[in-house]
C-alpha cells in the first residue's frame, strides 16, 4: 500500500476511554500501508518501463476481520509526458474518522525514475491535518518540504523515491523477472532504506475471485513491523493485497476488489 509511523495495535473491539490516543494509529497506519508501500541502484534497465501502465483500483481496507473503509490507487499518465500516482483512503472506526489523498507527480529519464511533486492531505477527527509536500529539484540535486511547522531542505541522491513511486520500481523488477533491488525513499526530512524479499507464489481471494500472485516482504527491524504485498501474476503485477504486521499482530490489510 503506501504509504507515517505506526503506533501500537487494537487489541479489542471495546472502546476504552483509556484506549482512545491508541485507536488513532489506524490511520497513520493505514497512510503507511496505502503508500508503503527507495538506493541507486532503483534504476530500470530500459527507457520505457514495462509497467508504466495506466491502471486504477479499489480496495476495501479491513481491520481485526472488519471492513472499516475504502482506498483507491491509481496511475496515469498526463498531458506534458509527466505521469502521476494517486492514492486514497477514507476510513472509519468507532467514533473516528480518517480522510487521506497522496499524490506523486514524476517523470522518466533515460534509466531513471524522478519524482517531482509528493503531497500528501490528511483530515482525521479529534488530530489536526498532517500534510506533508515534497518538491525534487533534480537540476540542483535538492529536496524541499514541509510537513505541518516542520520544513526542511536536503540534498538529493540518483534513486531517491518517495512514498509512492517505489511500488513501481517493485513492479518493474518483478514483470522483467530481476531481483528487486534496495530502495531509498525520501519521507519527511529523512531517508529510509527499504529491502524486499520474494517469498514465492501464492492464490489470495479477491473482490473479482482467486488472484495467483507473487508475495514480496518488506521488514522493518528498526520499526519492528512489516509489510506483504501480494502482486498479480496475471494482471501486469498490480497490488492486489497490502498487510502491515507490527510486534506479530496483523494491523490492517487492504484487498482488492475492483480493477
Amino acid at each position: 500500500m503506501s504509504h507515517g509511523s505506526a503506533a501500537n495495535a487494537f487489541n479489542t473491539k471495546t472502546a476504552k476511554p483509556s484506549s482512545t490516543a491508541k485507536r488513532f494509529s489506524l490511520f497513520a497506519l493505514i497512510a503507511g500501508i496505502v503508500a508503503t508501500l527507495t538506493t541507486t541502484s532503483a534504476k530500470a534497465t530500459d527507457t520505457t518501463l514495462t509497467a508504466l501502465k495506466p491502471y486504477s483500483i479499489k480496495y476495501k481496507v479491513v481491520h481485526d476481520g472488519d471492513d472499516v473503509g475504502t482506498a483507491y490507487r491509481k496511475l496515469t499518465e498526463l498531458s506534458n509526458g509527466q505521469w502521476q500516482i494517486a492514492m486514497s483512503s477514507d476510513i472509519s472506526y468507532y467514533f473516528l474518522s480518517d480522510e487521506r489523498k497522496e499524490t506523486s507527480r514524476f517523470e522518466v529519464k533515460g534509466n531513471q525514475v524522478l519524482p517531482l511533486v509528493y503531497q500528501r492531505l490528511a483530515e482525521t477527527s479529534l488530530r489536526s491535518d498532517r500534510n506533508i509536500v515534497q518538491n525534487f529539484d533534480w537540476d540542483n540535486m535538492i529536496e524541499q518540504g514541509t510537513y505541518q511547522d516542520d520544513k526542511w531542505t536536503q540534498a538529493l541522491q540518483p534513486g531517491y523515491l518517495d512514498q509512492l513511486t517505489q511500488m513501481l520500481i517493485i513492479r518493474e523488477h518483478l514483470l522483467t523477472q530481476k531481483p528487486i533491488p534496495a530502495i531509498d525513499i525520501s519521507y519527511r526530512g529523512s531517508i529510509r532504506h527499504h529491502e524486499f524479499k520474494v517469498l514465492g507464489q501464492e492464490v489470495i481471494q479477491t473482490g473479482k475471485g482467486p488472484v495467483e500472485t507473487a508475495k514480496v516482504q518488506l521488514n522493518e527491524s528498526k520499526r519492528d513491523r512489516q509489510t506483504n504485498f501480494w502482486f498479480s501474476l496475471e494482471h501486469n503485477m498490480l497490488p492486489m493485497q497490502v498487510q502491515r504486521i507490527k510486534e506479530g499482530e496483523e494491523q490492517a490489510k487492504l484487498i482488492a476488489v475492483d480493477w
